[in-house]
């Protein structure tokens, strides 16, 4: 259990122990459970954790050490592909990588101005490519400039399914009131509109390199 990890992300992010138990329903004291080893880092807990940190749930339980081949009887290969559904489809994820590359990677994004509140992300789509975008690329996340946001400005935003009840996260430029993509592919060419409820902007791209 990778519990500074935990504590220092949830620091970053704004949020605290009792947000996430909120999710559940629960008291924050399961999550001091959690980090002393006394309770297990259960499948509710990991998708609480990925749903208030906006992390994929299977780098929640690789962090948590649930990954091996131990503590995976709740945890199936079919489950972690639904909940992983929703990360894949989008354009960019939160940044997750081995400890060479993650120290790699933060010293360039702290460079780059990296605080609390300004994330890492990696680009997982083609539909920034005629931008200069590729997949692959990490960007810097400004989430304090989320309602700065000026025409031409490249974005990260949430579009939510509200038959679903999923959202998909994509990456775009903003020409107010819409959301437009930078791709020759037809899929990518549907024009997105930022209302506030169903389409909301969580940040503004502040820097960019490639691997």
């Amino acid at each position: 259990m990778d519990v500074m990890w935990f504590k220092n992300t949830l620091k970053q992010k704004n949020v605290s122990s009792e947000d996430v138990a909120s999710i559940l329903g629960l008291a924050q004291s399961n999550i001091s459970h959690i980090y002393a080893g006394r309770q297990q880092m259960s499948l509710k807990w990991a998708q609480a954790f990925s749903q208030a940190l906006d992390i994929p749930v299977d780098e929640i339980l690789r962090r948590a050490g649930q990954t091996g081949e131990t503590g995976r009887d709740e945890i199936t290969e079919r489950t972690l592909k639904d909940l992983r559904r929703g990360f894949s489809d989008s354009d960019a994820t939160p940044y997750a990588a081995g400890p060479s590359e993650t120290k790699k990677t933060e010293t360039i994004a702290i460079q780059f101005g990296q605080r609390a509140g300004v994330d890492v992300w990696t680009v997982g789509t083609d539909c920034m490519r005629l931008g200069g975008y590729l997949k692959g690329d990490q960007i810097l996340v400004d989430t304090h400039k989320s309602e700065q946001c000026r025409a031409g400005d490249v974005v990260i935003a949430q579009v939510y399914d509200n038959q679903g009840g999923g959202a998909k996260t994509v990456l775009r430029r903003f020409e107010p009131p819409a959301l437009i993509a930078d791709s020759a592919l037809d899929e990518n060419q549907r024009i997105i509109i930022v209302d506030g409820t169903n389409t909301v902007i969580k940040g503004k791209v502040v820097a960019q390199w490639r691997s």
